[in-house]
């Protein structure tokens, strides 16, 4: 849908919601003569270029202790469009770093009998391995690299997230260069690049010809933040934008959980035409690739 701005819900504290989630149904997984992607919350999609069928970053099972709250731990302020229980079918799951939001065992392990191929940097290599993913089924990303599948090719780009250098005593070492990635994902239709947890980096500005970002709006220092996530949307001149990485979780921007929070419409004000680029999709809300005149 075209953008408008989100509602707020007060959990306690005031913050952005994404609308009403929508179901996605086993169509999403077809064969199809068009890419798709549709929103899986937080910073999750799925991908179905011409019956290819990507994910990135999903976190798609519920605390077996809570049907309120993701296997992340946290309560949900929207329902999972999509449950790793019913994907029947996956080519390739791509994962930006290890944090739990984005790296979410219970659903990697669910993803499994799908028959995919998992890709991540090393961190999120060494956990899959220890989940029990064989080796002939992991690939390892490495900045700069690509990798086909089928006729989707997939570069990796870089991140630089190391959030663990607020207090490395209780975190443990930050992330470091080869440890996070983005995933620029070419297909028949267009570019869709997703560039994962990061601060801005100067060879994000120089990744131009993408016509559908996928764009962390959350206001965290450790991410984009407000200012560089319309600095990078202007500079790769971005068709379409896509926020995530808010309103999915009861994350009220006055606690530790300010990565999950944000507004959309704050960096909508620092766009050109907002109106026609930015798509505010619901979870499980669909959007169709396609290359615009620049």
């Amino acid at each position: 849908m075209p953008w408008q701005r989100p509602a707020t819900v007060n959990t306690g504290n005031t913050q952005i919601c994404a609308p009403p989630s929508i179901p996605i149904g086993n169509e999403a997984f077809a064969p199809r003569a068009e890419t798709a992607l549709w929103w899986l919350t937080n910073a999750g999609f799925l991908i179905n270029s011409h019956g290819v069928l990507l994910m990135l970053d999903p976190a798609i099972m519920l605390s077996p202790d809570s049907p309120e709250t993701s296997e992340t731990g946290h309560r949900l302020l929207v329902d999972l469009p999509l449950e790793a229980t019913r994907v029947a079918r996956l080519d390739a799951v791509l994962y930006t770093h290890a944090d739990y939001d984005h790296f979410a065992p219970a659903t990697a392990r669910e993803l499994m009998r799908t028959g995919t191929h998992f890709v991540g940097p090393p961190p999120v290599a060494r956990q899959l391995a220890e989940l029990g993913v064989p080796p002939d089924r992991l690939h390892l990303a490495r900045a700069g690299e690509t990798v086909e599948v089928g006729l989707v090719a997939v570069e990796f780009t870089p991140a630089d997230h190391p959030w663990q250098i607020r207090d490395p005593a209780k975190f443990g070492p930050p992330w470091g260069s080869g440890d996070c990635c983005g995933y620029r994902v070419t297909t028949p239709d267009g570019v869709v690049w997703h560039p994962g947890d990061t601060r801005l980096m100067e060879e994000h500005l120089h990744t131009g010809g993408v016509d559908v970002l996928l764009l962390d709006v959350s206001r965290n220092r450790y991410h984009l933040g407000v200012e560089n996530a319309a600095r990078l949307a202007e500079a790769v001149r971005a068709s379409h934008i896509i926020p995530h990485h808010y309103g999915c979780y009861d994350a009220p921007e006055a606690t530790a959980h300010n990565p999950y929070n944000g507004d959309p419409a704050e960096v909508a004000a620092k766009l050109r035409d907002p109106a026609r680029r930015l798509h505010l999709l619901a979870p499980g809300g669909k959007f169709v690739v396609r290359r615009d005149d620049r």
